[in-house]
């Protein structure tokens, strides 16, 4: 504890903290008495710079690395700031995000941020190759709140199955970190159960009709939410027919 105050000044000085990176710089100055002088050849030193921030360019698109190394930035261009404008309004999805659309692609995004799970939705049950490949794309890409998977279709049409895959599958494009887990995240049944607010998974306060909480939540949030109504029977009848 004795040590706080002086690295707290060290971080204030000489680390830039950024949702997606952290940098650790220097400040150079011989009389500084936070860091110690830099073991580079001045001439080196002085060509290293802060990681920059994304900064979009004239043609909508973000600067290259090299266009924008060097220069002050700030997180007000972020990708996840930014408001996404889709064709439909709401969720954007053409159908409606329902237990069952859940269910046919049994997959959830993790946001980046928030690290909640986001659901994955399709019309029509994916096949074991479209499954796969949804799962591959999950681990390739960095998944923000909102984000719709129809932004990583390629114009060129190079992988024409990848393109047409990302036409069955949706995101909700009306999700913000600050909203609670979607409810057909839990009436789908496909999912372990999290905390409906935060999406924590240890210490579950599970309350008979109710969605599951955290000990946190439990303490900051009223009521816990009950659950919708299912009718067991009408569930059991569809599952005989299909």
């Amino acid at each position: 504890m004795q040590c706080w105050p002086e690295l707290k000044a060290f971080l204030d000085h000489c680390t830039t903290s950024r949702s997606y990176s952290f940098c650790i710089k220097k400040c150079a100055d011989p009389s500084c008495s936070i860091c110690a002088r830099p073991r580079l050849p001045p001439e080196v030193f002085e060509q290293l710079h802060r990681f920059p921030d994304p900064i979009p360019g004239e043609d909508g698109h973000y600067k290259s690395f090299n266009e924008v190394y060097g220069s002050e930035t700030t997180e007000e261009h972020r990708p996840s700031l930014q408001q996404r404008v889709t064709a439909n309004p709401g969720h954007g999805i053409p159908f409606s995000p329902s237990a069952q659309t859940a269910k046919t692609v049994k997959c959830v995004f993790i946001c980046t941020e928030c690290e909640k799970p986001r659901v994955v939705y399709a019309a029509n049950k994916l096949s074991e190759q479209e499954m796969a490949t949804i799962e591959r794309i999950k681990q390739l890409i960095q998944y923000t709140c909102g984000s719709s998977l129809q932004e990583l279709k390629t114009a060129d049409n190079r992988t024409p199955q990848v393109n047409a895959l990302l036409d069955k599958c949706f995101t909700r494009a009306n999700l913000t970190c600050e909203m609670s887990l979607e409810v057909p995240y839990f009436s789908s049944g496909c999912f372990k159960d999290l905390c409906f607010h935060c999406g924590e998974e240890y210490e579950l306060q599970n309350e008979a009709g109710a969605y599951p909480m955290c000990l946190d939540c439990s303490s900051t949030k009223t009521l816990p939410l009950k659950r919708k109504h299912v009718n067991l029977k009408e569930t059991v009848k569809t599952k005989k027919r299909k």
